[in-house]
């Protein structure tokens, strides 16, 4: 494997890793307690999250209890 295939790699490995945490943010879980999942402080954590997406994950939130289905939530956080 050569540097640039390597380099590639590494940007799926951390594309596949930020799709994670947006998961466990959109199921409830802390960014405190996901920075401590993945042993790293909640600074780091909060700079692995692109800006605005903790807002988006809310209106979602704020969208799916007005009765709108789960179809509407995944395409306002996406």
């Amino acid at each position: 494997m050569d540097k640039k295939q390597a380099e590639e790699l590494i940007g799926e490995i951390r594309a596949v890793k930020k799709l994670l945490i947006l998961q466990l943010l959109k199921a409830e879980i802390s960014q405190r307690q996901i920075a401590s999942m993945l042993e790293v402080s909640e600074a780091t954590m909060s700079r692995m999250i692109p800006k605005g997406t903790m807002g988006k994950i809310g209106k979602a939130k704020a969208t799916n209890h007005k009765g709108k289905g789960n179809q509407v939530v995944q395409a306002e956080v996406e």
